[in-house]
């Protein structure tokens, strides 16, 4: 699976893996102003933006994909930063392969299942036919029906290319994302604790992260610390960009055990 990815900068690698019906292109701006410390790679995981299209969608399958990513390029070991799906993804892997990890950071997401909470979007897909419209605009304007927030429609309209023939399609694999969707809001597979330093970002306004989450973060992450972001939602990142960038940064700029 070779995945579609950016690099931005020089330095110890980073890699960032966004969430359910994202794409690299959601980190962009925080990739580049990490970029002045690390290298960071921005992945398109399986499904999503540009990367190859795949019947199967679970996290044994992400986990490997960044495997074999971080194989291909000689990375032996990468802070990880994950958001929702990517931080479930990152968590499989940290615990599967924790050599490889010099840190993580999990974006509003805990190491459990969730309930269904993407039947509007899955609304929105099975009624809004892109090759249906010209303008970007029209297509914008027929979402608003479905999602008035203009911050998620924004979000979910970054999957929007035009095809060879010029008719724009959703970017992602949307028959994989849904006969695997039971897969994807399950939790990772852990079967011992993972002894990495991680950081757990909750969004205040977000209800990824529950009170009750905290104690099976520290049980399966016993080297964590969570920091709330108040004014944010779950898109943590887009919501308060310069909070989060500091928290991160503090973060990974603590020691190490590689130093």
């Amino acid at each position: 699976m070779q995945l579609r990815f950016k690099i931005f900068g020089e330095g110890y690698p980073l890699i960032i893996l966004h969430g359910l019906f994202g794409t690299l292109d959601n980190w962009y701006t925080i990739a580049k102003k990490l970029s002045n410390t690390y290298q960071v790679y921005a992945v398109d995981q399986r499904n999503h933006g540009r990367s190859p299209h795949h019947d199967s969608h679970t996290y044994d399958d992400l986990a490997n994909d960044l495997y074999i990513f971080m194989h291909e390029r000689n990375i032996d070991t990468a802070h990880i930063v994950g958001h929702s799906m990517g931080g479930t993804a990152a968590m499989q892997f940290a615990a599967h392969r924790p050599d490889m990890v010099d840190s993580l950071v999990v974006v509003d997401m805990a190491p459990r299942d969730y309930d269904p909470r993407h039947n509007n979007l899955f609304q929105v897909f099975d009624a809004v036919d892109p090759a249906q419209f010209q303008r970007r605009q029209d297509i914008d304007e027929a979402v608003k029906e479905y999602l008035p927030d203009r911050a998620v429609r924004q979000y979910i309209l970054k999957n929007i290319i035009r095809d060879e023939e010029g008719n724009y399609r959703w970017k992602f694999n949307l028959k994989a994302i849904r006969e695997n969707y039971r897969s994807i809001i399950s939790g990772p597979i852990i079967d011992e604790a993972v002894e990495k330093p991680a950081l757990f970002i909750k969004g205040g306004r977000s209800p990824y992260i529950s009170g009750e989450d905290a104690g099976k973060i520290q049980q399966l992450f016993p080297n964590s610390k969570i920091e709330t972001i108040p004014e944010a939602g779950h898109w943590v990142h887009s919501d308060a960009p310069d909070r989060f960038l500091e928290i991160v940064r503090k973060f990974l700029d603590a020691p190490t055990e590689r130093e």
